[in-house]
């Protein structure tokens, strides 16, 4: 998709990605039993509603003066390097965070949690782009520093471990590597998708970001609208689809399901008189692993 998108077109690489979702969709639904379907139809859900502005505030922060007089104008040496090293330390913070405090919690509220608190971590960019630190005295590196550079790496690691916990723990005994490379295949796809909206919405807004008379008057409104109240709206109905169990406890009973062992178990040849009984497992993982 990135490759369709870069050489052909923006709008093709978008419909080709929305039929590559509708793909893994009608397979999993048609492959699996139906909950694995809705937690997987909620994970997907969960992923492509944080739609990414990153390309535009990237350009937001390291614009020059040139291109934009007021802005914060970040020497990519401390965009990149500098809030890559606070990171690295925040993701250490967040996982003993969530260890501490979130482990104890069932998958909703800890993803619902991590959904608002992910989306309000956003007000922090906007504050920087309406210009409202300055106003107030605080510099912008500052104000990026312990504030974007912070509470964002430490929202989208609170949002992924219990998303990566769903994605372990829906796979059926025996088939977990191929199920588990499955579920998280689909989620990094939707990450691609939701990074390749963000683009799209950027490029049609009619900003301007790179050269002299730079416009990010659309900026705020962009981020407000799809980091802040989409989010909102369509991932917190989203985790309806996940079951409201602790994290510690199974999200689907493969014993009662049987979903595997029914396939295994058919007659396959009537002809030769094989029954159910004698049928063996036909399953290629069981004998990978």
């Amino acid at each position: 998709m990135a490759a369709v998108s870069t050489y052909s077109d923006l709008k093709i690489g978008l419909v080709c990605s929305g039929f590559v979702l509708v793909a893994l969709a009608a397979t999993t639904y048609a492959v699996f039993p139906r909950k694995f379907f809705r937690i997987t139809l909620g994970l997907m859900l969960l992923v492509l509603c944080r739609i990414r502005m990153t390309s535009g505030l990237s350009y937001f922060y390291t614009a020059n003066e040139k291109c934009l007089p007021d802005g914060p104008q970040f020497s990519y040496t401390f965009y990149i390097t500098l809030t890559g090293i606070v990171g690295s330390v925040i993701h250490l913070v967040a996982v003993m965070l969530y260890q501490t405090f979130m482990s104890s919690w069932k998958y909703r509220p800890a993803l619902i949690f991590s959904m608002v608190v992910g989306s309000l971590a956003t007000i922090v960019d906007w504050i920087i782009i309406m210009r409202w630190n300055v106003a107030i005295g605080i510099p912008d590196k500052v104000f990026f520093l312990l504030g974007n550079a912070t509470f964002e790496n430490l929202t989208n690691i609170l949002h992924a471990i219990p998303m990566s916990a769903i994605s372990a723990k829906i796979a059926p005994p025996g088939m977990e590597s191929a199920v588990f490379a499955y579920s998280v295949g689909i989620g990094t796809f939707c990450f691609m998708v939701s990074n390749l909206l963000g683009s799209a919405i950027i490029q049609w807004s009619g900003m301007k970001t790179i050269g002299e008379d730079c416009n990010f008057d659309q900026l705020p409104r962009l981020i407000f609208m799809f980091q802040i109240v989409v989010p909102m709206l369509v991932g917190i109905p989203a985790t309806l689809f996940i079951p409201n169990v602790q994290q510690t406890e199974p999200l689907i009973d493969w014993e009662k399901e049987r979903w595997y062992e029914n396939e295994s178990n058919r007659t396959f040849d009537s002809e030769e008189g094989v029954t159910n009984e004698e049928a063996v497992d036909l399953r290629v993982e069981p004998l990978l692993l």
